[in-house]
């Protein structure tokens, strides 16, 4: 009688509900060992895991493993003539391979004739370790293309590592692991990310930091900064400043998350000052040596801005020297004028080809995708993000103050790099590339996860499995859309042409 079939069934009933307690508040304010096996929206039951465990991980490793291949094959094949401004960012690493030390940025080895300027005044951590690559490889063959591929690698392991942490993110955020994987096909298989893991640059080592420095956000958010995650954050903050500068609102927002955070959890201002301590710490010590360096080599020049525009003044050709340089602000543009009206030579306005070439853009921007296709990337971004406005943003994002902060500092974040953009284009150089945006793609790829995340858990209990293969169909279209892009369009207009 006390173990009848129906007593048993009470006691796993209660034993679960004590376990996996009901809540209304979004996911990630719990630590995933408490609700690992279930997720929590409004209104709904709670419904464990659509996708098991096992096959969870079967496929993200295999996604991983999978764009690693593509990034590093097409790295091996991608012509230097397609590969925009390799050229001049592999004069760095090949100055240290051959001289055994760090350039300074005016040596005439490292400075391109043309422009004047070597970005050895910028930070150029990327570049070092592609020269440690090249080393290792230069003692087994001497060859150009070994070489060239070599340095390439810095790359494809950044892009790589970006895929681990967003998924990392996702597991974080999401309790439901398809959730999680649709995060890492959004943000791993953007034609426009693949690309830029293929050659020398330092966009991709950005959004790599970026990665790491949300990932620590949202650790910190549960953690209330333990020590392991101000180590963290410290080591994503300092390997940010040796990124690119376009990645720097995420060092001014880390700032903003962190002693709001402390705050909100009420802690003592010596554990606030304690922690604050070590996170700069471990930041300076991975990333400060090299703007004191500048600054001691370039009179005081931490950022190397202005020495850049100094040897640009001297060295670069007529038309490219500073003061003859061409901008919407020396020309008068209107605001319309410069970002929604297409110039004279141009094909396209600033909005629409910063947001096709943040989708995929290949070469100079030369090699672009079908209309088709653009629109069908926008479709799903616009909706899924539209989803997350009306579904997910405020129950998800609102209702706590943690994740408000996330939210917050995930979207000034976006703002200023937007912004940082559309200064940089009016008054220095006119640029209409997507790749300076992509500091914002990690955020906005959450959202839009967020967004159909969202719309699956509308379902109704019983359509359990109906909802994880809905959430992965968005992700399904997205990587058949990718192979398109990337067979029919990045290979044969960058990897074979003459």
């Amino acid at each position: 009688m006390f173990f009848d079939e129906k007593s048993i069934s009470f006691t796993i009933r209660i034993m679960y509900t004590i376990t996996y307690p009901r809540t209304d508040a979004f996911p990630f304010l719990f630590r995933r060992e408490t609700l690992r096996r279930t997720f929590s929206r409004p209104g709904l039951e709670i419904l464990g895991d659509s996708m098991n465990k096992k096959d969870y991980y079967w496929a993200k490793y295999m996604l991983i493993f999978g764009f690693f291949c593509i990034s590093f094959g097409t790295s091996i094949f991608l012509k230097t003539e397609h590969a925009p401004d390799e050229a001049m960012r592999m004069l760095i690493p090949e100055y240290i391979v051959s001289h055994h030390a760090l350039p300074n940025g005016m040596e005439e080895s490292v400075r391109h004739p043309l422009w004047g300027f070597s970005y050895a005044l910028y930070p150029y951590l990327t570049a070092i370790i592609s020269s440690v690559f090249m080393a290792i490889t230069s003692l087994f063959t001497k060859n150009a293309a070994a070489l060239l591929t070599a340095a390439r690698l810095t790359s494809v392991l950044s892009g790589t590592g970006t895929l681990i942490v967003v998924f990392l993110i996702g597991e974080e955020l999401f309790e439901r692991r398809e959730s999680a994987l649709l995060g890492g096909i959004f943000v791993g298989f953007l034609p426009q990310f693949v690309f830029l893991s293929c050659y020398v640059n330092n966009d991709s080592f950005a959004v790599f930091t970026v990665a790491l420095i949300i990932y620590f956000w949202i650790r910190g958010m549960k953690s209330a900064f333990c020590k392991k995650d101000c180590i963290g954050l410290g080591a994503g903050c300092g390997l940010c400043a040796l990124s690119y500068y376009n990645a720097y609102a995420y060092l001014l927002c880390s700032i903003l998350m962190f002693f709001a955070l402390m705050i909100h959890f009420r802690k003592p201002a010596k554990e606030i000052f304690a922690k604050a301590l070590l996170v700069f710490a471990i930041a300076f010590l991975i990333g400060g040596w090299f703007f004191i360096r500048n600054a001691v080599i370039h009179d005081g020049d931490l950022l190397g801005m202005r020495t850049s525009n100094e040897s640009a003044a001297l060295y670069a050709a007529d038309e490219y020297k500073p003061e003859n340089r061409q901008t919407p602000a020396s020309e008068g543009w209107s605001f319309q004028q410069t970002y929604l009206q297409t110039p004279e030579g141009r094909t396209s306005n600033w909005l629409f080809s910063t947001v096709s070439s943040f989708i995929g853009s290949f070469s100079y921007m030369t090699v672009h995708l079908p209309m088709v296709l653009y629109l069908l990337y926008g479709a799903l971004m616009a909706f899924g993000f539209l989803v997350f406005l009306f579904l997910g943003m405020v129950p998800h994002w609102f209702r706590k103050k943690p994740q408000l902060l996330l939210f917050v500092m995930l979207f000034l974040a976006c703002l200023i790099t937007l912004f940082m953009d559309m200064y940089n284009t009016y008054f220095s150089d006119y640029q209409s590339q997507g790749r300076y945006l992509m500091p914002a793609l990690v955020p906005l790829m959450i959202w839009i996860n967020d967004g159909y995340s969202s719309l699956t858990a509308k379902l109704p209990a019983e359509w359990k499995r109906a909802s994880c293969h809905l959430t992965l169909l968005p992700g399904t279209i997205w990587l058949v859309l990718f192979l398109i892009s990337y067979i029919g369009f990045l290979i044969p207009g960058c990897c074979m042409a003459s």
